[in-house]
């Protein structure tokens, strides 16, 4: 069976900026860690596209380049790129695209792969296209009388309930935190809009609750969903938002985790197009820890891979790229705590410090 692995910031498909270097780090780290776990397979052949100066240097890739059971596409232009691209998914059994949601990014290249007749591995393009946009997101969870932040979009003249502080502003179709600000007060965020007043509709504003932040992730196959053990997000707030990995599994009450399950159920029932692998940030608020609040869903591969793959020893990418084969449920290793980092490296926590 062929599979392409697209990762866009990886392939060459743009010119990356200072602020999306880091998410080309979680970029390379995921491509590397699902790549790996498909040569674990042995009926399973390889393809990918990577900038020139990119490589990927785990031991099972290297022997994989050397036999034939990896191909990698090289592009030097975005045009090389787009041509790649399209071999490969014409090429391949199967593909899994790997993109951020900003500027329309993964449904795009879903749409791309669908065009060039491939079967794409995930979520349908209605589901992505639906979570990419938050603000549509928001108004349909609180339809739905789904608990999540408040949210407003950043345009005309904000409720007097909107504002306060601290509070943020994020971008309505962002990701990996970019675009993402913090404000102490009115002057500065008056200031902040104003220099974004040709392109406020772009931008929503929340409170900044405080809270626990955490994550997990719905597999989602023909036969049902698996919900994985939640983890607890490392975020700085120092110099602005900063991802710094996480914590698998979350330090958190019991009575959380069938509260979470609940949550993430509820939505995944409103939303059917979602498939395959899909992450879920979630808050607990400092004035109502036992209530979970639904902060972003993300339909595709997250960092939080390179982690969950170190609790089990069940191979995850044979499930996201077999979606019908019927496997038994995953088994997670008992008493260990991962964390693990943007950039793929993870640890194994001694007990007394993963309650730290």
């Amino acid at each position: 069976m062929n599979i392409f692995v697209s990762e866009y910031l990886c392939s060459g498909a743009c010119d990356l900026t200072g602020a999306e270097s880091g998410l080309l780090k979680e970029g390379t780290a995921m491509l590397e860690a699902f790549i790996t776990d498909l040569l674990a397979l042995p009926h399973f052949r390889v393809m990918t596209v990577l900038q020139q100066t990119l490589s990927l240097k785990s031991p099972i890739i290297v022997e994989a380049l050397r036999t034939g059971r990896l191909q990698i596409f090289r592009t030097a232009t975005s045009q090389q790129e787009r041509e790649n691209f399209k071999t490969a998914c014409r090429l391949a059994d199967c593909v899994m695209v790997i993109a951020p949601e900003f500027e329309d990014l993964l449904s795009s290249r879903t749409q791309l792969a669908l065009d060039w007749g491939a079967t794409v591995a995930g979520s349908a393009l209605k589901a992505i296209q639906l979570t990419a946009d938050k603000w549509r997101l928001f108004e349909l969870m609180q339809e739905s009388s789904i608990p999540t932040i408040p949210t407003w979009q950043f345009t005309g003249e904000l409720p007097r309930s909107a504002v306060s502080f601290p509070c943020l502003i994020k971008h309505r179709f962002g990701a990996g935190g970019l675009g993402l600000e913090t404000f102490q007060n009115d002057d500065c965020l008056q200031k902040r809009r104003n220099q974004l007043r040709s392109s406020e509709e772009q931008f929503l504003m929340q409170p900044l609750l405080p809270g626990k932040a955490l994550s997990t992730v719905a597999l989602i196959r023909a036969g049902g969903r698996e919900i994985f053990p939640v983890g607890e997000q490392q975020i700085s707030w120092k110099q602005g938002f900063r991802y710094q990995g996480g914590t698998i599994p979350a330090d958190v009450n019991a009575r959380v985790i069938p509260a979470i399950s609940d949550l993430l159920n509820r939505v995944c029932d409103l939303l059917p197009g979602l498939a395959g692998y899909v992450g879920f940030d979630i808050l607990l608020p400092e004035d109502a820890p036992h209530e979970p609040v639904l902060v972003e869903i993300n339909p595709r591969l997250t960092t939080s891979y390179t982690g969950y793959r170190r609790l089990t020893f069940d191979n995850l990418a044979a499930r996201l790229i077999a979606p019908d084969t019927d496997f038994p449920d995953i088994k997670w290793k008992q008493g260990e705590t991962i964390r693990f980092q943007p950039d793929g490296s993870s640890t194994l926590l001694p007990q007394s410090e993963s309650r730290n």
